[in-house]
C-alpha cells in the first residue's frame, strides 16, 4: 500500500521516546492484540477502546496534526538521520527498485529510507499501514484500558486465564497465550546531500589523529633522542654514586693511614746506667701497625732486650 508522500520535517537528532508510550492498548478486554503509543478518546469508532494516536508519541513535526486512528501511518521524517530513543533501524531500502520491506510512503530513485522499530520489533505491513511488530508469549506487560475518555493502567501476566461469556449467555474458560503488539515505525528518508559534510572528514581526522597519538609514543618509545637516554642518565648517576663513595672511602682509608704514621715518635735522652732490661716507652702509645718512616735521628732499637754491657777496669 503506497499511500501520498506527507513529509513531517527533519529528524536529524535523537528523539527521546516517553515512557508512557511503550504501554500497550488492547483491542477489546480479552483482545490479543494492542497497539502502542495510543491515547483514549471518544472521537474514534474504529475500537471499543475510542483508542488514537498520542501526538506526544512522535517526533516534532513541522505542521501540527489531528491524532488519526490508531497507527494508521502519519507520514515520513525528511531530512531523517536519527532513530528514537530506544529504537534501532528494522528495514530500510535505497531507490525505488530495492529494498527489504514495501514502505507506505514512497521511495524516490536518489532516497535512502530506513524503517525505525523499537528494538526486538519488525517492520510490518499486513496490506494496510505500515507498523512494527512484536509477539509478547511470558511475563508481564503494561497495558491501558480506558473510561469515559480516561487511561486506566493494569499489569498483564501471560499466559492468561479469564471467563468468557458467549452471545447466549454461556461462560467458558479460556487462556490467551499471547499478545501481539503493534508499535508506530518512524520512516526516516534522506539524500546523500542530507547528510552533514563532515561528517566523514571528522570520523577519518579523529581515526587519524588517534594514529598519529598512538604512531607519535611509539616513536618517541623506540626512536633515539638526541641526548642521553633514560637508561643511560640513570646509568650515569648510580656510576657517579658509586664512584662518590669509594672516593669517600679511599679519602678516609688514607687519612687515618696518614694519622697513624704521623704518631709521634720521642727521641729518647740518654739516661745512666739502670739495671736490668728496659723497654723505651712512647707516651703509651700504641705501636704503629706499618713501619714508621725513616727520621733523622735514629730511632731507638725496640725488638727484643738490650742488656747494655759495661766494661770493669781493674
Amino acid at each position: 500500500m503506497v499511500s501520498p508522500r506527507t513529509n513531517l520535517g527533519p529528524l536529524t537528532t535523537k528523539f527521546t521516546y516517553p515512557a508512557k508510550c511503550s504501554a500497550t492498548a488492547l483491542g477489546c478486554t480479552d483482545c490479543d492484540y494492542g497497539w502502542q503509543a495510543q491515547s483514549c478518546g471518544t472521537l474514534n469508532k474504529a475500537n471499543t477502546q475510542g483508542l488514537q494516536d498520542d501526538t506526544d508519541c512522535w517526533p516534532p513535526r513541522e505542521t501540527s496534526r489531528t491524532a488519526p486512528y490508531a497507527l494508521n501511518g502519519w507520514g515520513y521524517y525528511s531530512p531523517g538521520l536519527e532513530c528514537p530513543d530506544g529504537y534501532e533501524p528494522a528495514c530500510s531500502a535505497t531507490g525505488s527498485m530495492t529494498g527489504d520491506f514495501n514502505f507506505q510512503f514512497s521511495v524516490l530513485d536518489h532516497e535512502t529510507v530506513i524503517g525505525c522499530c523499537p528494538s526486538g520489533y519488525t517492520c510490518d505491513q499486513p496490506g494496510g499501514p505500515q507498523t512494527c511488530k512484536s509477539v509478547a508469549s511470558r511475563g508481564s506487560i503494561q497495558v491501558v484500558s480506558c473510561s469515559d475518555g480516561d487511561s486506566i493502567l493494569n499489569w498483564l501476566t501471560l499466559p492468561e486465564t479469564f471467563t468468557q461469556t458467549n452471545s447466549d449467555g454461556d461462560e467458558s474458560l479460556s487462556t490467551m497465550d499471547g499478545v501481539t503488539i503493534k508499535a508506530p515505525m518512524f520512516q526516516l528518508n534522506y539524500q546523500s546531500s542530507d547528510l552533514p559534510s563532515s561528517t566523514g572528514t571528522s570520523s577519518e581526522t579523529t581515526g587519524s589523529t588517534r594514529e598519529t597519538m598512538a604512531s607519535n609514543t611509539s616513536d618517541a618509545d623506540t626512536a633515539p633522542s638526541s641526548g642521553l637516554s633514560t637508561g643511560a642518565q640513570a646509568g650515569i648517576g648510580v656510576g657517579v654514586g658509586v664512584a662518590g663513595l669509594l672516593l669517600i672511602g679511599a679519602g678516609l682509608f688514607f687519612w687515618r693511614r696518614k694519622r697513624n704514621t704521623r704518631a709521634p715518635v720521642p727521641t729518647t735522652e740518654p739516661k745512666s746506667e739502670a739495671p736490668g732490661n728496659y723497654i723505651s716507652e712512647v707516651d703509651g702509645s700504641t705501636p704503629p701497625r706499618y713501619p714508621p718512616a725513616e727520621l733523622e735521628a735514629a730511632t731507638p732499637e725496640l725488638e727484643g732486650s738490650h742488656t747494655p754491657s759495661h766494661t770493669v777496669r781493674s
